[in-house]
């Protein structure tokens, strides 16, 4: 008698394998999707400063609020010693 084989049931993402059916892209397609993604990525510093200008703003704030706090735990750190 000959031993039976036993196929586990898989579902169709199980079966997914990332290498199979996939086409090679080519120099040409390769070069074509570096060009899209340097286009999207390119910003200017305009750009930049436009849609930041109230970084720098809050960072002066950050400053004061910890200079001020440094302060007052050094003015209870001599008064309470």
């Amino acid at each position: 008698m000959a031993k039976k084989r036993r196929t586990p049931k898989l579902s169709a993402t199980q079966r997914y394998s990332p290498g199979k059916g996939r086409q090679q892209h080519t120099q040409k397609n390769r070069k074509q999707a570096q060009l899209a993604t340097a286009k999207a990525t390119a910003v200017t510093e305009e750009e930049l400063a436009a849609e930041y200008k109230y970084v720098l703003k809050d960072l002066k704030h950050i400053g004061v609020i910890a200079l001020a706090m440094l302060a007052l735990l050094i003015a209870l750190a001599l008064i309470l010693i």
